[in-house]
């Protein structure tokens, strides 16, 4: 129960324990009540044999499919779950149901018949499930403190994890920030059976194989676009969507606006047949939307609700963001996303956004600053990297250019992601943890995944879905959401969506180049012109603005002081004077680590 009870804030409206009757499995479950509020719904579940039982985390979209097909194999229901459904797929068609699956999801299945428990996650990674195993016990939860809560798994903390951290600005999966703690990466089962672990793939996405024409493609993106909204709005409870002002979000709010005026859509309401939309601002104009998530909310009809955040709000907030991923995470938009969440909630207790739609469609400013880099260049050659060595003196955004026409492939991805270079690095940490990581690929995560086969854009698409989308946007979306018992649905993720969109040809998903050319070309219609032909904008926060070098460099100072065992065997001894130049996103992720270390090493 401690480590079910970690997580009460992912489920507060109903909790259970199963534990088998040797002893030796044991199922916790905290629920978050969407479909059949009934007690009919509880976790753990199991079938009426007792033989199989299940925890699960998530939504399956296409359970009313299965379920119609296993009543016809002979099997009757007790609730009208999704949970359910999982316990007679797998009794039907063995773990490989997972197949069938079109949802968000993370569960541990247990076969009593087989000895074998099993950890499943959706394809994408958009449900989170760690684990560790400590001889031949395998521990997991939704989130590594459920794991910590068990007291017997090592809270050692990894320095490489760290190191990797300021690569990334998280701790690339599989690994954690705790070296005994695992991520099970998405599309993955793990078969526990005989104390011995077994990892597998079950899905892969495949690019470049398709050769539809764009006006068929695009007639059927609008269609699975149109049909994935529609099925994700299905909720027992009040549902409603995040609107940022961009076009995926304007397009989710306008198809979810339009399901929910049908009255013949069964939906639960709030207030009427008006669609409820929540968005952020911020007291730094340049980075404030709400023009434009306003014009989309008068253009669709929505009931729209916003709030700004400001420099007192986010310093306030921040201590709670740091704390929510359980380990170091720096996204510059973890902090709106918080605020958001919790005003989604105060409405509603499932949101829809529109995250997923850049990876898929190729959407990222990055994607054209690399194509533009990556061309033959001076600045690759002997001299030309000589010369951009013999610039370090410059400061700012014309160093980190200089830097990178310098760099190609994945390392030139690496340095457009805000990757923390290796001399940074040595100014960071201590010397002899630097010495201890000297061989270490500054872009190994990258590397593992980098498809030189595929054309140029796609390969960073393939990088961003297998690496920037799980391990940054959804990490970010899930524990921001959960925080604040919501559930967040991104309809633009459906694996037949991205599969289908991922499969054609790139001259058809991005005509010329064009970001989101085919986007556009299926959706220009629904759009207000001003989001249609607006430039991409990341929904982010102004940290330079919020976190100014006089800040940072408190911080360390009091590290220093609080922690100072600590801060000699981790933090470089002129930590301070580093603090007093660094801006933006570097600084921010020092700020992270800090203070994460600061709380909890």
């Amino acid at each position: 129960m401690r480590m079910r009870d970690t997580l009460v804030h992912r489920g507060p409206d109903d909790a259970g324990l199963w534990v088998s009757p040797d002893g030796t499995v044991g199922l916790g479950h905290r629920r978050l009540s969407v479909l059949d509020l009934s007690s009919a719904g509880h976790q753990p579940m199991c079938d009426p044999s007792n033989r199989v039982w299940v925890v699960y985390n998530g939504e399956t979209y296409n359970f009313r499919e299965l379920r119609n097909e296993l009543i016809a194999r002979g099997y009757s229901f007790r609730s009208h779950t999704d949970t359910e459904v999982l316990l007679y797929a797998y009794l039907s068609w063995g773990i490989d149901f997972v197949e069938k699956l079109e949802g968000m999801f993370a569960f541990a299945l247990h076969d009593t018949a087989e000895g074998v428990t099993y950890l499943v996650r959706d394809r994408l990674g958009i449900k989170p499930l760690c684990y560790a195993c400590c001889g031949d016990r395998l521990l997991f939860g939704s989130e590594i403190r459920a794991v910590l809560a068990a007291g017997v798994v090592s809270r050692e903390l990894s320095a490489a994890a760290a190191y990797d951290f300021f690569t990334y600005g998280y701790v690339p999966a599989p690994a954690t920030i705790y070296k005994g703690i695992l991520k099970l990466p998405p599309a993955h089962i793990l078969c526990f059976r005989g104390g011995k672990g077994v990892i597998r793939r079950y899905w892969q996405v495949q690019f470049d194989r398709l050769g539809d024409s764009s006006q068929t493609a695009a007639a059927r993106v609008q269609e699975s676009v149109d049909k994935a909204v529609e099925d994700y709005l299905v909720a027992d409870v009040p549902t409603g969507a995040y609107l940022s002002g961009g076009l995926d979000s304007s397009v989710v709010t306008h198809r979810a606006a339009e399901v929910f005026a049908r009255p013949a859509a069964g939906l639960l309401r709030l207030g009427g047949s008006v669609f409820h939309t929540f968005s952020i601002g911020f007291d730094v104009e340049e980075h404030s939307e709400l023009p434009f998530t306003r014009l989309a909310a008068k253009t669709y009809g929505t009931a729209h609700t916003e709030q700004i955040v400001t420099r007192e709000m986010a310093h306030k907030a921040n201590d709670v963001v740091i704390d929510l991923f359980d380990e170091p995470f720096a996204a510059s938009s973890n902090i709106p996303m918080m605020f958001v969440a919790a005003l989604a909630r105060s409405r509603v207790t499932v949101a829809l956004c529109g995250e997923g739609g850049d990876e898929v469609f190729g959407g990222y400013n990055w994607y054209r600053t690399w194509l533009e880099f990556h061309r033959p260049s001076f600045w690759r050659t002997s001299l030309g990297r000589r010369l951009c060595r013999g610039v370090e003196k410059l400061t700012g955004h014309r160093k980190r250019t200089w830097r990178l026409r310098a760099l190609d492939s994945v390392d030139l991805y690496a340095g457009l992601m805000g990757a923390v270079s290796a001399q940074d690095k040595r100014r960071i940490f201590a010397p002899e943890l630097v010495a201890h990581l000297a061989d270490r690929d500054e872009a190994a995560y990258f590397r593992q995944f980098w498809r030189a086969e595929l054309p140029p854009m796609a390969r960073m698409q393939y990088l961003d879905l297998m690496t920037f989308l799980p391990d940054l946007n959804l990490t970010r979306a899930d524990r921001t959401s959960m925080h604040v018992s919501l559930e967040l649905r991104v309809p633009l993720l459906n694996h037949r969506l991205v599969e289908y969109v991922c499969g054609l040809r790139q001259s058809v998903r991005n005509p010329d180049g064009q970001l989101k050319g085919l986007f556009k070309q299926a959706f220009s219609e629904r759009l207000p012109e001003a989001i249609r032909r607006r430039r991409k904008k990341g929904f982010s926060a102004p940290v330079k603005q919020w976190f100014a070098p006089a800040d940072l460099v408190r911080l360390v100072q009091a590290v220093c002081a609080e922690r100072p065992e600590l801060a000699r065997s981790w933090l470089h001894p002129h930590l301070e004077r580093f603090a007093g130049e660094v801006t933006g996103s570097r600084a921010y992720k020092l700020w992270v680590m800090l203070r994460w270390l600061q709380k909890h090493a």
